[in-house]
Parts: C-alpha cells; structure tokens; sequence
C-alpha cells in the first residue's frame, strides 16, 4: 500500500509530464512562435488551464508571412482543458 506522500509525487509527477507536454505540443499548433505559460492544474475539475503568447520572433514572423506589414501583438490566448478518466 503506497503512503499518502507516495500517492502525492505520483500526482506530481503526472501534473509535470502534463505541463511538458502542453509546452511542446501547443505552439506546434500555430504558424508562428508561442510561448505556453501559467499552466494551472484545478483538482477541483480535474482540469489544466494555460495562457499562450506570441513570442518575442512572432511579430517578425507574422509580418513576413503577410508582405511586412506591422503586426502589433498584445494579447494572449486562455485555453481550459478537463481531463477523461481512463479507468
């Protein structure tokens, strides 16, 4: 039987592995740089929230891809995502 400390880093180590993966992953989705940041895990929904931003280069990259027009890049982007029990 596993203690209650045990239970908790095998938790921890699942939110981790979670947060590494949202970091490589997300910005596969855009066309240009993003940055994942304020990953958040709700235990009471069981679910991870997190904010993407374009980075420093997606400005850059973003005029280029229209002709070189100015981009202007203040916002950021909010995603929740619940998870699914496999059980």
């Amino acid at each position: 039987m596993a203690t209650l400390n045990e239970e908790m880093a095998d938790v921890q180590t699942e939110i981790d592995r979670v947060r590494d993966r949202l970091r490589t992953e997300v910005p596969e989705l855009f066309a240009f740089d993003v940055t994942v940041s304020g990953i958040e895990y709700n235990a009471n929904h069981n679910g991870v929230s997190f904010t993407v931003e374009p980075s420093s280069e997606a400005q850059k990259q973003i005029a280029e891809e229209f002709g070189g027009v100015r981009v202007k890049a203040e916002e950021q982007l909010s995603f929740e995502f619940q998870f699914t029990s496999s059980e």
